[in-house]
């Protein structure tokens, strides 16, 4: 199997954050992972717009030939090959909580902060179409979802209750990277920068 992903880029590093929760080594599982430069524009070059022809970052490649894209649909793939360690959940509810939450995280706070990134940082000058007046907006509108997620951190160490789960790699790989977009977390919501803290002390290598 193959594995394109992109170093510091949110989605692909999601996968790679699912790997290690799972106690996943790519080389013991036959997986090459196979960096894709966004910077050189390799996501855009023929050869890789064969494997994903709208040229996003991540993609998984079996053995037969088989293209999974988008993160999560490769992480489903990959906790149903290997299903030890469950970051999707065993029983309905907690499936659905963990379901909940990953998308609550992805959908409020890690897709403004990329919608941010996006259109305010120079790394995507002369890339991609900016509206720099976008950018403070995308921020504002995570940022406001923050004091809910710390909410939920008080009452519970994970999103969906006792255990890690896939929701809690997407809300700190949203956080981690809104360093980049432009927004921290910080005191002003403790129990959120105290699960980003836990879980940037174990996961803060993987990139």
């Amino acid at each position: 199997m193959k594995l394109f992903t992109a170093e510091r880029a949110p989605n692909p590093r999601r996968v790679l954050l699912f790997l290690a929760a799972k106690g996943l080594v790519p080389a013991d599982i036959g997986l090459e992972v196979i960096e894709v430069s966004i910077a050189g524009g390799e996501n855009r070059t023929p050869d890789y717009l064969q494997i994903h022809p709208l040229g996003q970052i991540p993609a998984l490649e079996l053995d037969d030939g088989q293209l999974i894209t988008e993160s999560m649909a490769i992480c489903r793939f990959l906790e149903g090959k290997y299903p030890q360690n469950s970051l999707f959940g065993t029983e309905l509810m907690e499936q659905v909580r963990i379901n909940q939450y990953s998308r609550q995280a992805e959908l409020e706070v890690l897709l403004p902060l990329i919608t941010a990134f996006q259109h305010g940082h120079p790394f995507w000058e002369g890339k991609y179409e900016q509206i720099p007046d976008i950018a403070p907006v995308a921020r504002r509108r995570a940022f406001s979802r923050f004091a809910y997620f710390d909410r939920r951190l008080q009452v519970v160490p994970y999103l969906a209750g006792d255990h890690l789960s896939v929701a809690d790699l997407t809300l700190y790989a949203a956080l981690d990277f809104g360093r980049l977009a432009g927004l921290k977390v910080d005191e002003q919501h403790p129990h959120l920068l105290a699960f980003y803290q836990r879980m940037h002390e174990q996961f803060g290598a993987i990139r």
